[in-house]
């Protein structure tokens, strides 16, 4: 038996730079962006997770730490409460015991608020996440601390990237006419989806990670039922191809955006067209769902931001300021804000309250081809072109990129963020 460590374990896998790998050792080599061999499920199970818990053990350790100090805090309350009543019960200066009392506070009231903290410094340290991309160099690439795994099977440019969690996958629209399904733990192709019949320009997934909605360059969105892989609905209506498609968080409604310069609002269950927006004097590039549903976010190769009412219909206001086309918008979870990626290599952030540009954000040398907002709103993810080719991100408290993810080897179309 050969063996790959000093601890004599037996060698299952092989590294490119020549060294025989077991469990012990291949995080190490992933680390460094080795290549390797024969690598087991379990083991990249580990790998992807690794980081990740590595910050779940420190964040333990810290509120062990503070929770100790919060027992010493509730400690010194009792002992001040047991002082008290010792006093009251000697008949001892009632009213200055009365006003110690009312000075020492409830101690209920200290503890929620140090389990608050708690509860923030845990997530504080959790934000950053695995970053996806989806890029014209065909390839897939999922990011961990600045490594990178490569998912390669699609043929044609990667155009869109999205991710379900409740179902552990990844779902990638390509200009092969395909989408195709990973596993997130194993980064293993799953399923193939064929029946486009040209380039799949866009794809969201479902809440509950049950279908998936396409939007095509030959001008149709499909529904499909990801448990049997089959096409539900096909719907029509666009005049040109569909560029992007959402689908709302209550899983009632999609709207696609096509490059005959409107948007539909159709419905989920009948494939019905609910409406239709029009406004944009060009391509539209991108669409976005608020998460109460309330609003809808699109951006065009007229260089504007278009914000509409869901429900009605209406044109709510028009951001201007990008002088180039806007490929991507982003709406926060919260509602405050929009997030705009343009070919003029800025990102904008909007007020969605007043409509007026609060940050630009710069550093990219290439368009912004696309956008994506963390769950909690703090961090933003871009992919660029144009000779840029890279993954940003940003931390918006700042405004300032504190991360550039370089790899690609062409043009980044789509981004995505898993947050732990």
């Amino acid at each position: 038996m050969e063996t790959a460590c000093v601890n004599k374990c037996e060698a299952v896998s092989k590294c490119d730079c020549g060294e025989l790998l077991c469990e012990h050792t291949f995080v190490d080599h992933a680390k460094k962006g080795h290549n390797t061999y024969s690598i087991t499920p379990q083991m990249k199970v580990k790998h992807l997770l690794s980081i990740i818990s590595q910050r779940k053990e420190e964040v333990i350790k810290t509120t062990e730490s503070i929770m100790a100090q919060v027992q010493k805090i509730a400690s010194y309350h009792l002992s001040q409460l047991e002082e008290l009543r010792q006093r009251v019960v000697g008949m001892e200066d009632i009213d200055g015991a009365k006003k110690d009392l009312d000075a020492l506070g409830p101690s209920k009231k200290h503890l929620k608020e140090l389990k608050s903290l708690v509860n923030a410094l845990g997530y504080e340290k959790l934000t950053c996440g695995v970053v996806i991309s989806g890029s014209e160099d065909k390839t897939i690439r999922i990011w961990e601390d600045g490594q990178a795994r490569v998912l390669e099977g699609h043929t044609g440019w990667v155009y869109s990237v999205a991710v379900s969690l409740k179902k552990g996958i990844l779902v990638s629209g390509s200009e092969d006419s395909t989408i195709r399904v990973w596993s997130l733990a194993t980064a293993q192709l799953t399923q193939v989806l064929k029946r486009h019949s040209d380039g799949v320009w866009s794809v969201a997934i479902s809440s509950d990670g049950e279908w998936v909605v396409s939007g095509s360059k030959d001008n149709t969105l499909r529904v499909w039922d990801l448990a049997s892989g089959l096409t539900t609905q096909v719907l029509e209506g666009h005049s040109r191809g569909v560029r992007s498609v959402a689908i709302s968080s209550k899983d009632h409604y999609i709207v696609s955006g096509s490059y005959d310069t409107t948007l539909r609002v159709w419905s989920l269950t009948t494939g019905e067209v609910i409406r239709v927006l029009q406004g944009h004097s060009n391509y539209v590039y991108s669409v976005a769902i608020s998460k109460t549903g309330q609003y809808i976010v699109s951006g065009s190769r007229d260089s504007t931001v278009r914000v509409w009412s869901l429900t009605s219909g209406n044109l709510i206001r028009v951001l201007r300021g990008h002088d180039d086309a806007v490929w991507s918008v982003a709406i926060s979870n919260d509602e405050h804000f929009v997030v705009s990626g343009s070919k003029d290599n800025t990102i904008r952030v909007w007020s969605l309250t007043s409509g007026e540009t609060t940050q630009v954000l710069r550093g990219h040398t290439g368009e912004v081809l696309s956008v994506k907002l963390s769950s909690n709103d703090k961090y933003l993810v871009s992919g660029s072109g144009d000779g840029d080719k890279s993954v940003g991100v940003w931390d918006l408290s700042t405004g300032e990129q504190t991360q550039e993810l370089k790899g690609h080897t062409n043009d980044v179309w789509s981004v995505n963020l898993i947050q732990a």
